[in-house]
C-alpha cells in the first residue's frame, strides 16, 4: 500500500512539473558556439554556423531543427541563403566555402584558394558575386556562376575579419585585426582608401542598404559609422561594455542590432543613434546576430551553443510553439 501511494506522489509531482516547466524559448542542437546566423528571405527558416563544423537549418516559426550539413573539416565561420533560398554557402577555418542543396543537405560545389581560416564573407545584391575575407590577408571576389576566382585584394597588414558589399556593389569595404576599414574598387582589385579610428581588432561590418554608411564593430567595444563617399567617421553607437563581435541592419535601413562580449544584443535607432532596446538571456557572448526580414524580430547566435528569437517591438525572448 505504501508503495502505491509513493507511487501516486511521484507521477503526480512529475506532472505538477511538467505543467509548471516554461516554455522552451531557444534553439539548441549545435555542440560549440554558433558563429553565425542567417535568416532566408522569406523568414521562414534560419541558417547558423559553429564551431562544432557543421551547419544547421532550422524552421523558424517552430524553432526546431530541418537539417544538418556537415562537410566542413574544422570551425564554420559564416553562412548565408543564396536568393533562390534553395541553396545556401557556408565559409570555414578549413579553407573553403561550400555550396549546399537545401533540399537534399548534399554539397554541389566547393570554393577553394584561401590558404587560411576563411572568417566572413559577403554577397552581391544579384546572387552572381561572392566576397570572402580571410586570415590569410586576402579578400577574395568568385564567380558563383562558374565557381571561378576572378579577383584578390591585397592590401590588409593582418587578417581580414570581414567584407560587405557598398556602393551599388561596385566596390568592397573590409575590416580586420590592422584595425582598418579599407574600401577596394570590385573593377580593378585596388584599394581606394583606408580609414582609421578604431584601437583594437575591427570584427563586424554591415553597410545600409543604400551602399554609403557602414558601421564597424571592434574589440575597443565601439561601434562606428563612416560615410564612404567623404571618407570620414560620422558618429558611433556608444553602449557596449565589451567587444563587438557582430553587426546586423534591418532590411529598410533605419534600425542595426549589434551583440558583443557583454552578453546583449543590442537595437539600436540609425536616425539618432539612440540605443532602443538591449536583449539578456545568453550565458555567454553574443556571437552573431540577423533581423527578420519584416524587421520584427531578431535572432542570436552565442557562445552559449544555442539561438535565441527575439520580438523587437517588446524586447521579449520568443518561445517555441509547445509542440
Amino acid at each position: 500500500m505504501n508503495m502505491q501511494r509513493l507511487a501516486a506522489t511521484l507521477a503526480l509531482s512529475l506532472a505538477l512539473v511538467s505543467q509548471a516547466a516554461p516554455l522552451r524559448a531557444e534553439m539548441a542542437g549545435h555542440g560549440a558556439m554558433v558563429n553565425a546566423v542567417a535568416v532566408s528571405a522569406d523568414g521562414r527558416r534560419l541558417l547558423s554556423a559553429s564551431w562544432d563544423y557543421t551547419v544547421r537549418l532550422w524552421d523558424l516559426a517552430k524553432q526546431s531543427e530541418l537539417k544538418v550539413l556537415d562537410g566542413h573539416s574544422a570551425s564554420v565561420n559564416a553562412v548565408l541563403f543564396l536568393p533562390d533560398g534553395k541553396s545556401a554557402l557556408s565559409a570555414s577555418w578549413d579553407h573553403s566555402v561550400i555550396r549546399w542543396d537545401l533540399a537534399s543537405g548534399k554539397q554541389t560545389a566547393k570554393l577553394t584558394g584561401h590558404v587560411n581560416n576563411i572568417a566572413g564573407m559577403a554577397l552581391s545584391r544579384d546572387g552572381r558575386k561572392l566576397a570572402t575575407a580571410s586570415w590569410d590577408r586576402t579578400i577574395k571576389l568568385w564567380n558563383l556562376g562558374t565557381n571561378a576566382l576572378e579577383q584578390t585584394f591585397e592590401g590588409h597588414e593582418a587578417n581580414v575579419m570581414q567584407v560587405a558589399f557598398a556602393l551599388d556593389d561596385t566596390q568592397l569595404v573590409s575590416v580586420g585585426y590592422d584595425q582598418t576599414v579599407r574600401l577596394w574598387s570590385v573593377a580593378s582589385g585596388k584599394e581606394l582608401f583606408s580609414l582609421t579610428g578604431h584601437r583594437a581588432s575591427v570584427n563586424a561590418i554591415a553597410v545600409t542598404p543604400d551602399g554609403k554608411t557602414p558601421l564597424t564593430g571592434s574589440t575597443d567595444g565601439q561601434i562606428k559609422r563612416w560615410d564612404l563617399l567623404e571618407q570620414r567617421e560620422i558618429g558611433g553607437l556608444p553602449g557596449h561594455s565589451a567587444f563587438i563581435t557582430s553587426i546586423a541592419i534591418s532590411k529598410d535601413g533605419r534600425f542595426a542590432l549589434s551583440g558583443g562580449g557583454d552578453r546583449l544584443m543590442r537595437l539600436w535607432d540609425l536616425k539618432d543613434g539612440r540605443q532602443l532596446k538591449q536583449f539578456a538571456g545568453h550565458e555567454k557572448p553574443v556571437w552573431s546576430v540577423a533581423f527578420t526580414p519584416d524587421g520584427k524580430r531578431g535572432v542570436s547566435g552565442g557562445y552559449d551553443m544555442v539561438i535565441k528569437l527575439w520580438s523587437l517591438e517588446t524586447g521579449a525572448e520568443i518561445p517555441a510553439p509547445k509542440n
